[in-house]
């Protein structure tokens, strides 16, 4: 295979990028640009571009969405998918540069191969924080409700109780997302919303089906009121801590196989240290 393709490739990637940054520096009036998302932002800002880009990017919106409070800004799913398409068109103008220096077409596959892959293992990537924050919800909730049972077991108000066991926790818990949500929440309350439309938008926030159980059983409760709501919020405790306890033992049952492919490698590894003097006697 001749080298020219190649060489076309290396001198047109760069001329696109450079029209690419220039449109985009125009679009910033002059401002600073950042080299690896503005220039493929300003791409897909063309209309024609992101009618064609937009259905594509429905699973990235929605867990863009969840992360961000339930809202993703066209502003930030531009940036999200021009970082990812950035980073591969600049990984396969490398190899291509690579493919030229050292003659070697394969690289130019290898680059291309990269190239595409990295946008799909950022929505991988994406995936698994949506995961983790479901997970962390989950895993927090039954310390919640508890806190909550002996506050209204004790006497407290509901909606009093909830503000005091977020406003409460410390450490690294008070960053768990279900607080976040929790203290918008409470927050929405202080300025006048009913405990109904908040803990709804609470549940919906948190797109977590424990959460909106909890948010449902206090609702209903909140309706029927008299001795009916400690029994039930006891029930639903009981509950969380079984689904936290299966969760963990999953969580157990993951690392447990992840070590499973080290050791089998370790134990490869002494057998051919051990064999290998064998062999070169015989």
């Amino acid at each position: 295979m001749s080298g020219w393709p190649i060489a076309l490739l290396c001198a047109a990637m760069p001329g696109v990028y450079v029209c690419l940054a220039a449109m985009s520096w125009r679009q910033l009036g002059g401002r600073r640009i950042r080299l690896h998302i503005d220039p493929f932002a300003a791409a897909l800002r063309h209309p024609a571009v992101w009618k064609r880009v937009l259905p594509l990017l429905d699973r990235a919106r929605v867990s863009l969405a969840l992360l961000n409070g339930g809202a993703c800004p066209e502003v930030k799913l531009i940036d999200w998918a021009a970082e990812g398409l950035g980073l591969g068109y600049l990984t396969l103008t490398g190899m291509s540069v690579l493919a030229l220096a050292t003659d070697t077409p394969a690289l130019l596959a290898l680059g291309a191969i990269l190239g595409a892959g990295l946008p799909l293992l950022r929505l991988k990537e994406l995936a698994g924080q949506v995961a983790r924050r479901r997970q962390s919800m989950v895993m927090e909730l039954p310390e919640l409700l508890s806190k909550l049972l002996l506050m209204v077991n004790a006497g407290e108000n509901v909606l009093r109780a909830l503000a005091r066991t977020a406003e409460t926790r410390r450490g690294a818990s008070a960053d768990n997302p279900l607080y976040t949500e929790l203290r918008a929440a409470i927050a929405s309350m202080k300025r006048g919303e009913s405990l109904t439309a908040a803990l709804e938008e609470w549940g919906r926030r948190c797109a977590v089906p424990e959460a909106k159980l909890f948010a449902t059983t206090v609702l209903i409760n909140a309706r029927r009121g008299g001795d009916a709501f400690v029994p039930a919020l006891r029930e639903l405790t009981r509950q969380m801590w079984e689904k936290r306890k299966a969760i963990a033992r999953t969580l157990g049952e993951q690392a447990s196989s992840r070590l499973a492919f080290p050791l089998t490698l370790v134990f490869l590894l002494i057998m051919v240290l051990v064999g290998a003097p064998a062999v070169f006697m015989m």
